[in-house]
């Protein structure tokens, strides 16, 4: 009996050594699994923070050019305002012109009246000299204000030029900036 409870006792040993080499084994596995698991939740903790990092870098990015477009929008409408007044202006010059036109046209008529009137003779020729130089002052004023007008024009154009291609600049380095998003 003795043999017996000697060979009973050996099995039960070896069946808890067995038992004890198979829970070692899943625990093995089992922090395996769990060193991955944690492995995997670093990874993607990691993921998460590089995403918050980039959209507080795209919220940035997107109220600058927020801030440039309403810069160009600023620009495009002053530079509209200027365009519009230069516009009137010109326009307001022509008619002026046209005025003075007017008057000339109307004193050589009136010449012509005073030539008929006065026939031939010496006082006709003396008041067709101060008609004659009354429309070379008014010519020459019309002469002067033609050349005035031309230098505002110029210089107006000149600036809407620069506007232009600040604008145009303005322009490139927004549709840069979008592109790059």
């Amino acid at each position: 009996m003795k043999r017996l409870l000697n060979t009973l006792l050996v099995i039960i040993s070896l069946g808890l050594c067995a038992v004890c080499l198979v829970q070692w084994q899943r625990e093995a596995r089992l922090r395996g699994h769990i060193a991955d698991l944690v492995k995997r939740l670093e990874a993607e903790n990691n993921l998460r923070i590089e995403a918050e990092r980039k959209v507080r870098a795209y919220e940035m990015e997107i109220a600058r050019l927020t801030e440039l477009r309403a810069e160009v929008e600023a620009k495009l409408v002053e530079v509209s305002r200027e365009y519009n007044d230069l516009s009137n202006d010109s326009v307001a010059r022509g008619i002026t012109i046209a005025i003075y036109m007017r008057e000339l046209m109307q004193m050589q008529r009136g010449l012509e009246a005073t030539q008929l009137a006065f026939g031939k003779g010496s006082e006709a020729i003396k008041s067709h000299n101060s008609v004659v130089a009354s429309q070379n002052s008014a010519m020459e004023k019309q002469n002067e204000l033609l050349k005035q007008l031309v230098e505002e024009r110029n210089d107006a154009i000149a600036k809407l030029n620069a506007r232009t291609r600040e604008f145009n600049e303005l322009v490139e380095k927004y549709n840069k900036l979008a592109k790059g998003r």
